[in-house]
């Protein structure tokens, strides 16, 4: 089993392993089986005069081993021999070499956008012990208080998330109310894909983009961890048993806070837990894995007693899965998997806002889904890859819904609402789902050419038969060593899943699926070993579009559809475009930088015309620096873009009593100021024989910038006249944190 560099631990004799986490700050990384080079394995005296990377080859070479290169500076260890490992046929570097707008968080510098090691997801400045915040990073991705990204203009709903092979299904805490943070266990984390485009034919059901999450594995010995910090507390395990074929993994964390402050203070007393793990028994030609995730939330919000608006929710996740993955021959494999998920979630709440509006919530769903799925690789040259699964499910959900909501005449004239706004309704629907995939990839050097197609079908007890057709066309040319050029095209559908039902409107058929076409264009360039920088043009075109509601005014409403300013928005095409330029750049052994520069427009087609999305971001520039050593981590990541779009909002006074007394502009035609965060982080860690001890803190928008996201409808003073407050995102927000690692056994 090959893993990646692990946090390093002190000794009173320099170790192999010592040595060659030494590279790491010089970008240098380096693969290795923990069975070549053990923990203890112990390095000779070093050569005056020797550089880091040759103090490493003369260690290995100590001990009949060797480095071997597989990408610029990427080695990997082997034993020394002419026989050379041939990669896996569906091996990662493959699929590097031929997808565009794939970023891989995997390597080493913590604020490399394209490469970042799972053990520093983590440390990206922000983000707060949730692994998914450390996507922010990365080009093409906007976020806000939410833990869930929009991706190139996508709806965060759009996009999909994988663990272990296995689809989530809202995997974020704190649901219905920005989603906060993430179900996902920065410990329960190895790598992440993130396909923010042209994805291949295996991943479907979402058509924005994909976050594609790695387990940790362990070929021999453990590694236990504990921490906590303002956020949340954790305990985790990863290890694999010295006398039977058995691999574990699992986290379980819980929060520590009595007082989030995610807007303002005072907000309420969130709860959350999650539990993650996997157990893998390894025969001769595969692997058995049972997998679980369990996500718990008990949420009181408000922002103090007697509040205006307040609201109460549970949430329960459940997944379970059982995989084989099974190898008939180095060329061919294959993966079953078999998966059952259910939810229950309860939300209660009321709002008052005396002369504007007051309403009441009572929301339930539970949800069951049971999924098969089977996939296959076959590889019988070098040069040529084929792929082919097929997937089906079955999923239910029950609904019951009841709502409350009165507006003053005046205000529900300037919305277009009724006075009254009740509803009362139950539903019960279920869908069967099925699918089939496949792909040839051939590559003529220096030329690689992957071709796809995707059949999805849905059967809905409310809805009828749906089915779509996907093809896709991904295509590298490598013009050297330091320059590719790479291009996609490609049709993608989503279906509505049964636990999207929009009941708040009471929907009585399914929606049919919506349909994208994505176009990207990019090159990648590597100067020199120290510098790395890419462009991207891109084009999503959706030609079926799923109607979705937003609020004008206030996003962070805690109970939205209680608003006046609910919309329901029901575009006939939507479209979104931009352009992505992207750095990295080494500036000293210790010291990193990078920088993405994007230029984007996302709009749905209207028939008043064009609108832009509530999260369109036509300019945005984010950068970050790091220094790292042994010890001491040091990063800032810095945010900047326009303004989000928002809806004028203007008021008659009572010298002006011939005007309507509210007066709104076109949807999203206005911006708030423009939006800047300064993120930092520092981490100081002891090391200790097989141990090591670190401290944690972390600032997220250092200068408390009043960033602009909504405004707040009030009654004026005078009777029959109405006012608003700005609200804003995120204020000053400290969290402070210990870990504790320790390792053990062969």
């Amino acid at each position: 089993m090959l893993c990646a560099v692990e946090p390093p631990t002190a000794a009173a004799v320099p170790t192999v392993e010592a040595l060659i986490r030494e590279l790491e700050p010089l970008g240098v990384r380096v693969i290795y089986s923990s069975q070549l080079v053990p923990p203890q394995l112990l390095a000779p005296a070093p050569r005056e005069g020797r550089t880091p990377l040759q103090r490493v080859q003369d260690a290995l070479a100590a001990h009949d081993l060797e480095l071997r290169p597989i990408a610029p500076n990427q080695y990997v260890v082997a034993r020394l021999s002419k026989e050379v490992p041939q990669p896996e046929p569906d091996g990662p570097l493959e699929e590097i070499s031929v997808y565009a707008s794939r970023y891989s968080l995997e390597g080493r510098d913590v604020l490399e956008a394209r490469e970042l090691t799972a053990s520093e997801i983590e440390s990206v400045p922000g983000s707060h012990d949730d692994a998914l915040r450390a996507l922010r990073a990365l080009p093409g991705l906007a976020t806000n208080a939410s833990g869930r990204p929009y991706i190139r203009g996508s709806l965060a709903d759009d996009v999909l998330v994988r663990y272990d092979g296995i689809t989530l299904l809202d995997p974020f805490h704190l649901k219905n109310f920005q989603s906060l943070i993430s179900a996902i266990d920065p410990a329960g984390v190895d790598s992440m894909e993130v396909f923010s485009g042209g994805f291949p034919v295996r991943y479907g059901t979402r058509s924005g983009g994909v976050i594609d999450i790695h387990a940790p594995t362990r070929s021999a010995g453990y590694e236990n961890r504990v921490g906590a910090s303002l956020i949340s507390a954790g305990a985790s395990t990863l290890g694999h048993a010295d006398e039977w074929p058995l691999e574990w993994s699992f986290a379980i964390r819980r929060s520590t806070l009595d007082l989030l402050e995610p807007v303002e203070a005072e907000l309420g007393k969130p709860q959350f837990s999650d539990s993650l793990g996997r157990l893998r028994w390894s025969t001769d030609n595969g692997v058995w894995s049972l997998g679980w995730l369990l996500l718990d939330d008990r949420i009181e919000l408000g922002r103090e007693e007697g509040d205006a608006e307040f609201a109460n929710a549970t949430y329960r996740d459940e997944y379970l899965w059982l995989a084989r993955d099974h190898e008939f021959s180095p060329r061919l494999g294959t993966r079953v998997t078999a998966v059952l998920s259910s939810s229950n979630r309860h939300r209660t709440g009321s709002l008052l806002q005396p002369g504007v509006s007051n309403g009441s919530l009572d929301a339930r769903l539970e949800f069951d889904r049971v999924e098969l799925n089977n996939s296959w690789r076959l590889a019988p040259s070098a040069d040529t890859h084929y792929s082919w699964g097929v997937e089906a499910a079955v999923s239910n959900a029950d609904y019951l819904y009841s709502r409350r909501a009165s507006y003053v005449p005046a205000v529900a004239a300037a919305f277009n609402r009724p006075a009254s706004n009740d509803l009362d309704t139950q539903i019960g629907t279920d869908v069967v789902t099925y699918a089939a995939h496949g792909a040839l990839r051939k590559r003529w050097s220096p030329v690689e050419v992957e071709l796809g197609l995707r059949f999805d079908g849905q059967h809905y007890s409310l809805g009828g038969d749906h089915t779509q057709f996907s093809p896709r066309l991904n295509l590298r040319y490598d013009r050297s060593d330091r320059l590719r050029l790479y291009a996609s095209v490609g049709r993608f559908s989503q279906a509505q899943h049964v636990e999207e039902w929009r009941v708040e409107e009471a929907q009585a058929t399914a929606d049919s699926a919506q349909v994208s076409i994505h176009s990207i264009a990019g090159f990648s360039y590597q100067p020199s070993d120290a510098t790395q920088w890419g462009a991207e043009i891109y084009s999503k075109r959706w030609t079926t579009v799923a109607p979705y509601f937003d609020n004008r005014l206030d996003p962070l409403a805690l109970l939205p559809e209680l608003g006046p300013d609910r919309v329901r928005i029901a575009p006939a095409r939507s479209e979104a475009s931009g352009l992505e330029l992207n750095l990295r750049h080494r500036l000293a052994p210790k010291l990193s930088t990078w920088a993405t520069l994007g230029w984007a427009r996302v709009a749905d087609d209207m028939p008043e015309g064009d609108v832009r999305r509530s999260w369109d971001q036509p300019l945005a520039l984010t950068a970050g620096l790091a220094w790292q050593d042994s010890r001491l981590d040091l990063s800032a990541w810095v945010g900047w873009h326009r303004g989000w779009p928002r809806t004028e909002l203007s008021f008659a006074t009572p010298d002006d009593a011939a005007t309507e007394p509210i007066l709104l502009g076109p949807r999203n035609e206005q911006r708030w100021k423009d939006f800047l965060t300064l993120d930092l982080r520092g981490s100081y860690t002891w090391l200790r024989p097989a141990s090591e001890f670190s401290l944690v803190l972390e600032v997220t928008n250092t200068s408390n910038r009043d960033n602009q996201c909504c405004a707040v409808l009030q009654a004026a003073e005078a009777p029959g006249f109405f006012s608003a407050d700005t609200d804003h995102w995120l204020p000053v927000i400290v969290n402070i944190g210990f870990t504790y690692r320790w390792t053990g056994g062969h």
